[in-house]
């Protein structure tokens, strides 16, 4: 009846101004900057406007003009490393006391929720003890058995930003039982304001879990339980020229994915092919039970489950020969390889650590495919977020940098040896950015196991994408006018031959987001407050 789609209409558009307020929004992002590095202003700028960072090209709008901005020279601190890593106790004088001290005197300390750092500044921090050590799995292994894996990305110790993880017990950094912290946030899909912040400065009790080195919160008081509110999601706008950022950037904006020409590669070696319940000898299922769901595998059985996308171009292969090594036709490989020419969205790739390789080029694969608009990265690969800042690869693998020269969008990377298990998950991203709707920086760390470890996110923490057929009145905006539209002239979203009920409810979870987890969410929060006030 018509009276039932049009109060479907109303709760559809209620909903979704709910839950968008709960998405990460552009005053909630603090762009940090450092004055004295000439690319470190570039990017700000175009980021963040002329406006808000002064010293650059000048007439620069900003691509988010609502960000807030933190330049590192007004603290008086040191130029930090410009060669891509520094030393602990440097990245607490010049990083991390500097940017609390800012939201300490600004009144931000329960307002910014993301950070992005921009060009210029480190990404990796090393162990004074042992100095590179995480460029060497065979040395860091032992390392982190032993408690005493004190190698990390900027990034991924800046998440904690409000932890003084150097001062528990008796490790230097971390704890006696130092290793990763197990994500909280990890494949919990929901926008990052529906989890309160209002303990992120409270000290957590740490406690050490046998099974993966790891490290999680315990105890009955709940303040001092790690909980997605306390993280701060930081992602980096960075790569190898500011041309290159700024084109990544661009690349991010008023994002739409074509459904019909979208590509997904998901290149494993040597697999069996099946989503297996338990862990095997597969390098995307391998080791801890708790962190992994062969990921390959239910990446592609997510798409065709969803339907939206082209089945055809869901190219999952699981095949270990040469002959199965996926790539694109930008570079030459000796006519070796499976070549793939269609548009790239997604490069979920074993590369290096693929069984059969191409005899040329190997490093370069990840620069060889076309790519749409909001391609994505997320390899198989130790090593593949190092060579920012002028550093290089090692062992030959695929770099974030080199894929955002290609024109790729977004991605996640290691800068040191994260171990497997600690791997992102491509299914995680592809359910909470590509068919959902959080921002890049939420769904980003969905997918990532474990933080205060290795990882990089790169790419603008506010972008976020819609789907082609979702986009009924072909405004570029995905909303309340798609579900007119579609009450007029029903879409098959799915495929599956017909526009029905089943194309109107995923239409309408689209545009609200994730109602049911935000309403839950707002329980919880009302729970806490009664319970702390």
């Amino acid at each position: 009846p018509a009276y039932l789609v049009f109060v479907h209409i109303l709760l559809a558009s209620f909903l979704a101004q709910v839950a968008l307020g709960n998405t990460l929004g552009a005053h909630q992002v603090l762009v940090v900057y450092d004055s004295r590095v000439g690319d470190s202003v570039l990017v700000a700028e175009h980021y963040a406007g002329s406006a808000k960072v002064p010293g650059g090209a000048g007439g620069e709008p900003g691509v988010r003009p609502g960000v807030q901005v933190f330049d590192l020279a007004s603290a008086g601190v040191p130029v930090t490393a410009t060669n891509g890593t520094i030393m602990y106790p440097d990245y607490l004088a010049q990083i991390r006391d500097p940017i609390r001290a800012h939201l300490e005197s600004n009144g931000l300390v329960y307002r910014v929720r993301s950070l992005a750092l921009c060009k210029g500044l480190p990404h990796r921090i090393d162990d004074p003890d042992n100095p590179l050590v995480g460029d060497t799995p065979s040395a860091l292994g032992p390392l982190w058995i032993s408690g005493r894996a004190i190698s990390s990305s900027v990034d991924s110790e800046l998440v904690l930003l409000w932890q003084d993880l150097d001062e528990f017990q008796l490790d230097p950094f971390r704890t006696a039982n130092g290793g990763y912290i197990r994500s909280p946030m990890w494949r919990r899909s929901r926008p990052i304001n529906t989890w309160t912040n209002k303990n992120v400065k409270v000290q957590k009790e740490w406690d050490f879990v046998p099974s993966g080195n790891a490290l999680t919160t315990v105890g009955t008081d709940t303040t001092r339980h790690l909980t997605p509110g306390d993280m701060m999601l930081v992602c980096r706008l960075d790569g190898h020229t500011v041309a290159d950022v700024r084109a990544m950037v661009e690349r991010a904006r008023n994002l739409v994915y074509d459904v019909d020409d979208s590509t997904f590669v998901l290149d494993e070696s040597d697999s069996n092919g099946v989503a297996d319940p338990d862990p095997n000898s597969e390098l995307d299922n391998v080791n801890d039970p708790v962190s992994r769901d062969d990921d390959y595998e239910t990446t592609r059985d997510v798409l065709l489950a969803d339907g939206r996308f082209d089945p055809a171009k869901v190219r999952y292969d699981a095949e270990r020969t040469v002959a199965h090594f996926s790539l694109g036709p930008n570079v030459d490989f000796l006519g070796q390889g499976l070549l793939i020419e269609d548009p790239l969205i997604l490069l979920t790739h074993y590369g290096r650590n693929h069984i059969g390789r191409p005899s040329q080029n190997i490093q370069m694969y990840e620069e060889s495919f076309n790519y749409a608009p909001g391609a994505i990265f997320s390899t198989m690969e130790s090593y593949n977020g190092r060579a920012f800042n002028g550093l290089g690869t090692r062992y030959q693998q695929a770099q974030v940098a080199d894929f955002i020269m290609a024109g790729g969008t977004f991605g996640i990377g290691m800068v040191w040896e994260p171990f497997a298990q600690a791997v992102p998950d491509s299914n995680r991203i592809v359910r909470a950015f590509v068919l959902g709707r959080l921002t890049w920086a939420e769904a980003a760390y969905t997918a990532i196991p474990c933080i205060s470890w290795m990882h990089v996110v790169v790419g603008d923490p506010l972008a976020r994408a819609i789907a082609s057929s979702e986009d009924i009145n072909g405004d570029g905006v995905l909303d309340i006018e798609d579900l007119y539209a579609f009450e007029q002239n029903p879409v098959d979203l799915n495929r599956d031959g017909v526009g029905d009920n089943v194309d109107r409810e995923m239409l309408t979870n689209e545009i609200r987001v994730p109602d049911q987890q935000t309403f839950d969410a707002g329980r919880d929060l009302l729970s806490q407050t009664r319970q702390h006030d």
